[in-house]
């Protein structure tokens, strides 16, 4: 809603999925193993979620992964127009 523009490396938001699968539920401890991320992994999908998220599938397959608006802007650097 403010206007900014945004990019996230495909990888970082890979391995900060939030989803069960990759954090433990009961502690929040990440239980995704970083080497099995490919270094090339792209977003292949995003599908809006509501106002609040995007669903996200990587090519590694991998596709339970919610991302809400904020996590998103953490995850990214400014990106000109």
């Amino acid at each position: 809603d403010d206007g900014a523009h945004t990019r996230a490396p495909m990888r970082a938001l890979r391995l900060s999925c939030p989803c069960a699968g990759c954090v433990e539920e009961g502690t929040g401890r990440r239980t995704l193993v970083a080497d099995t991320v490919p270094p090339d992994v792209t977003v292949v999908e995003a599908t809006p979620i509501g106002n609040y998220a995007l669903a996200l599938v990587f090519s590694d397959g991998h596709r339970t992964g919610i991302f809400d608006w904020g996590t998103l802007r953490a995850l990214s650097e400014p990106f000109p127009r």
